[in-house]
């Protein structure tokens, strides 16, 4: 039989299909691929400043956390190391480089999993600017035809530019010069060779690699950059063998780029007076009062705190549970970290429970087998926990001792008692895990740190620091028939007794009886004096401090009686300027005196009794003069201890969001005073230990003269006498 051929017009319309077909996918690429002109004009985001009290740079507002920086500002050796860890032949392609496509996938396949990337510099500028993280065939088309039309378009130097000012680092932060803030506290320019390919290493995978989470894999990747730099000719045998010698320090927060929660403060402020949006569009130089040693120091001290109390009432916790075939990667994975960073005592590490045994559990700590003592047993092997390092025994076995944990909250404000400058701002246990800002937008319950109040109007009645009180149980009509009788902390009454004794140790009963005396309306009236401005119900169980304050309002009240009397403004922001330097606002210390400085001296002397000799005496341990109030709620739902010495003041809150006790016996002596004293153990040092000075006695009225008597007339001449 013979074929039957294929008629000729079918072979056309075949051919002709198929150039329609071409022709459309052509202007199909065409006209959806979007234009690369747009990176030719990229703007730089305006970046605004927070200056700290010493005008020194301590945060930078920036949109996306991206600082431009020109080519010729990113030194040569810098370059070099993402070249060298990206695409080394960038200068000689034209924008895809097939070889490294086909070199990458060998790779990959190797060692089983993604270890190089085949796409250039060029084309990930197109997938980080243009074409978004999409994975399709079609994507890389246009990725393929963006990367030479961008090559046409812009010079090599300046798509390095781009890519260097615009590649995502981690940590939330784009570009070399933010990673080097945040990594090394240090502008790009002023980096080594080390750090530049640690910064390198981090482009393929940042939340994988990042020093901070996973040394061991970091140096693993820097390691790489650096013999990539000694393959590829970027450096020789010396300056190699000077990199790997090196060792990179990480600082220990995000530094200007850090989230803290005074920072969020600032912001809030201006966004709320300037308009949301205000600093994508303006450059602005914001001259906070913010100390950053304070702050890092009320920070820390607010984490040891509040780690304390985990210790005592926290609940243990598994962090994920492990498939037993998944055991040995988990182990040298954090082997490979411990080599970088040996376990150090006082850290907590991550630990593999691998069984029970007499006193605890057998854990691994990276592949090194511990023990981690504990008289329950609340784990299973498998299991992935926390455990504090305690040092290793004779047989240098390591031990550990489990990590428990809570849903606790803390706050701390410091404030300049003279100025009003707030110097450390801390609104909660972590800014990253909840923003909401405690210590300044809480309402919290004071407790007996608001009885300080009632006896300054007490002593602006007449009252002295000897004036006898009864301490004793005394019931009161309630509300709807109901009675209740004010108690003491510790179930004790003493009879009469002192003001000053009173407040020192707390009686409940003797200052409600106080104020039964005194009256509310005197009260309320001391408050408004201070600048506390809250509603306070015309009911005796104030003097329990039931009332809702925040814990600036405290600070701002005790303030005053650290300075002699006078009522100050709290102050976050000094100036406010615009890109061109001009002032848009500026704000300087306002007082006015409202307490006589003979009942305020009074006042510190009431309270330095609390930390002599009272609820506080703890405090006397620092070596510093200093005065304050504990504060405890009722069922211990707050804890509080507002504290100061002649030059600044400092309020501590510890407890739940949800209204949750903290415990039996977890007062604000136990909770928020330790806190308190780690903190202002380290920041009075700044000052001389000045006690308070009592007020300088008046000066002497003048008196008005006594006239001299008048000259007695010259006696009559007797005759005959004259000489």
């Amino acid at each position: 039989m013979k074929k039957k051929r294929i008629p000729l017009y079918l072979l056309g319309l075949v051919a002709l299909s198929l150039l329609f077909v071409g022709v459309g996918f052509y202007i199909f690429l065409i006209t959806e691929i979007p234009s690369v002109k747009a990176l030719k004009d990229l703007t730089n985001k305006p970046v605004s400043r927070i200056y700290g009290i010493n005008d020194q740079v301590v945060y930078v507002v920036v949109p996306d956390n991206k600082i431009s920086v020109p080519y010729n500002k990113i030194p040569k050796h810098v370059r070099e190391a993402f070249l060298a860890a990206e695409d080394a032949e960038f200068f000689t392609h034209a924008g895809v480089e097939f070889k490294s496509i086909v070199r990458a996938l060998a790779m990959n396949v190797i060692h089983g999993r993604v270890v190089q990337g085949g796409s250039t510099i060029t084309q990930q500028v197109i997938k980080a600017l243009i074409l978004g993280p999409e994975k399709s065939m079609m994507r890389k088309v246009r990725e393929a035809i963006l990367a030479y039309r961008l090559e046409t378009y812009l010079t090599k130097q300046e798509i390095l530019n781009v890519y260097l000012d615009n590649i995502y680092m981690g940590q939330g932060v784009y570009g070399v010069e933010a990673a080097s803030q945040v990594y090394f506290g240090r502008h790009v320019w002023e980096i080594s060779r080390a750090e530049a390919a640690l910064l390198a290493g981090l482009v393929q995978a940042p939340a994988r690699y990042t020093p901070r989470r996973h040394p061991g894999l970091a140096r693993m990747r820097q390691l790489y950059v650096i013999d990539q730099l000694w393959k590829k000719g970027f450096v020789d045998e010396k300056k190699k063998d000077a990199m790997l010698k090196e060792k990179t320090h990480l600082t220990e927060d995000d530094g200007i780029f850090a989230d803290t929660y005074f920072k969020s403060a600032v912001c809030k402020y201006v966004e709320d007076k300037y308009g949301r949006g205000i600093f994508a569009r303006r450059a602005l130089k914001v001259y906070a009062t913010v100390d950053p040693v304070f702050q890092r120091a009320a920070e820390s001290a607010v984490r040891k705190g509040l780690a304390a109390y985990d210790e005592r009432q926290g609940e243990y916790s598994v962090s994920y549970r492990l498939d037993r075939k998944k055991w040995e990667g988990l182990m040298k994975s954090a082997e490979r970290d411990l080599t970088l960073t040996p376990l150090s005592p006082g850290l907590a590490y991550s630990l593999l429970v691998s069984e029970r045994v007499a006193g605890g559990y057998a854990v691994f700590a990276g592949t090194h087998r511990g023990f981690m003592k504990m008289s329950d047993f609340p784990f299973k092997p498998g299991d992935v926990v926390k455990g504090l390092y305690d040092g290793a025994d004779k047989k240098k076995t390591p031990l550990f001792s489990p990590v428990r944990s809570s849903d606790i909250e803390g706050a701390l404000v410091c404030m300049d008692v003279n100025t009003g400058y707030l110097y450390a701002v801390v609104g909660g246990r972590e800014f990253e895990r909840s923003p909401y800002n405690r210590a300044l937008s809480a309402k919290v319950q004071p407790g007996s740190a608001f009885k300080p109040f009632i006896y300054l109007a007490a002593l602006e009645k007449g009252y002295d620091l000897d004036s006898i009180i009864m301490d004793e149980p005394k019931t009161y009509g309630g509300g709807r028939g109901k009675t209740w009788v004010p108690k003491n902390y510790d179930g004790t009454y003493s009879g009469p007794i002192t003001l000053r004794d009173a407040i020192a140790f707390s009686k409940n009963a003797a200052t409600v009886r106080l104020l039964e005396e005194v009256g509310v309306g005197p009260v309320k009236k001391v408050l408004r004096d201070l600048g506390i401005n809250e509603e306070v119900e015309d009911d005796l169980s104030i003097a329990l401090g039931t009332s809702n304050l925040t814990l600036l309002d405290l600070v701002k009240g005790f303030s005053a009686f650290a300075n002699g009397g006078a009522r100050v403004k709290p102050v976050m922001i000094r100036r406010i300027e615009d890109g061109q330097g001009e002032v848009l606002e500026e704000h300087g210390p306002e007082k006015a005196s409202v307490i006589d400085a003979s009942i305020a001296f009074k006042m510190n002397t009431l309270l330095k009794g609390v930390t002599t000799y009272g609820t506080a005496k703890a405090a006397s341990r620092l070596g510093y003069p200093v005065a304050g109030k504990t504060g405890t709620t009722n069922s211990f739902y707050d804890a509080l201890f507002v504290g100061y010495s002649p030059h600044i003041c400092t309020g501590v809150w510890a407890g739940f969001d949800q209204r949750t006790s903290l415990g039996k016996a977890e007062s604000g002596g136990r909770v928020a005073l330790p806190i308190w004293m780690k903190f202002m153990g380290s920041a009075m040092r700044r000052f001389p230990p000045d006690d308070f000075a009592p007020p300088a006695p008046p000066e002497p009225v003048p008196q008005p003269e006594t006239p001299a008597a008048p000259a007695s007339p010259p006696a009559p001449k007797e005759p005959g006498y004259d000489l």
